[in-house]
């Protein structure tokens, strides 16, 4: 493996390691552990799961879990700025090694199998369109498992 791909690498499995973390790398209860990154105009993570078979977004993670989670502003904030340092690292590593960055990476983590999914895109999703958001982006995507 190049330097490129063991440095992508890392900062992909960073990516899932802190949401997973999130809660509490509890792989009895945690069936999935969903990632989102865009990189566009700026920096946007977010993270959903499910748990029990229930599909929660991370502040709903306590309804459906029997371990109990810190739940505080304060560490709900410390996993997306955390997220978003990755994805800057991520682009800058890809305009140092003058690749394209992608504008999307959506990666899907199952505990229980260790099976590991993802997704890449370097199409915009939203810089261009009037109205859409990130996070319309992230709520697409909830409700495209959800089905």
């Amino acid at each position: 493996m190049n330097d490129f791909d063991s440095k992508f690498q890392k900062l992909f499995t960073e990516l899932v390691e802190i949401g997973f973390d999130f809660v509490n790398n509890n792989s009895d209860e945690v069936d999935t552990v969903y990632v989102i990154g865009l990189i566009e105009s700026g920096y946007f993570y977010k993270v959903f799961y499910s748990i029990n078979n229930h599909l929660v977004k991370s502040h709903k993670v306590n309804a459906v879990s029997e371990m109990q989670y810190d739940m505080s502003n304060e560490r709900a904030f410390k996993l997306l700025n955390l997220g978003k340092d990755i994805l800057k690292g991520i682009e800058s590593l890809f305009k140092s090694h003058d690749r394209d960055v992608p504008t999307m990476l959506k990666l899907q983590y199952h505990p229980k199998s260790g099976k590991f999914d993802s997704e890449f895109s370097y199409e915009k999703t939203f810089t261009d369109h009037k109205t859409k958001t990130a996070q319309d982006v992230y709520e697409e995507w909830f409700e495209e498992i959800a089905k």
